[in-house]
């Protein structure tokens, strides 16, 4: 009898106003709020690829494509290497590689922050010899352009052992 005279009850319509827009917003938050929590959740930090330019020991221009990034080890162990995937502006992905962390190699320690680097790409002299000036130039200035796209990169993937083989 009591639920019966509950739903007689008759509502006023800013009573309905106000819920019906209550629950608008928080479907809208909701809505908006998980891609951010996404985000998060995979570990995004800024990063870039930098243009590096160097001698080979003949005297050769060598120019090299270096991503670069900034970790904060949160895992407990220490760090010796992650998985990324590169992010554009918008968040999506537009390539991907792993990455070296701490000075020389030697690991992000727990509670620490360093940086994490992988050489993309290297041009190097032999290819100015056989193409040219103008041309290795032009190749140069069409991958800077292609990688400067890269904005933030998501880690995916942490390398906790040391290397099993040297890079070199």
């Amino acid at each position: 009898m009591f639920l019966f005279r509950l739903a007689l009850i008759r509502s006023s319509r800013t009573q309905n106003c106000k819920l019906g827009f209550a629950t608008f917003i928080l479907a809208v938050l909701l809505v908006h709020g998980a891609p951010l929590y996404a985000t998060e959740k995979s570990n995004t930090v800024p990063c870039n690829i930098k243009l590096v330019f160097d001698v080979d020991d003949n005297g050769m221009s060598i120019v090299s494509y270096d991503l670069e990034m900034q970790i904060n080890n949160k895992e407990g162990r220490t760090i010796h290497g992650v998985s990324v995937h590169w992010l554009n502006a918008q968040a999506e992905i537009i390539g991907n590689s792993d990455a070296a962390c701490g000075p020389e190699q030697t690991g992000v320690k727990l509670a620490q922050s360093g940086s994490c680097r992988r050489t993309i790409q290297k041009i190097g002299g032999r290819l100015l010899e056989q193409l040219g000036q103008e041309t290795w130039t032009s190749i140069i200035n069409s991958q800077i352009y292609n990688f400067q796209d890269v904005r933030y990169c998501a880690i995916i993937g942490y390398r906790f052992g040391k290397p099993a083989v040297s890079r070199y």
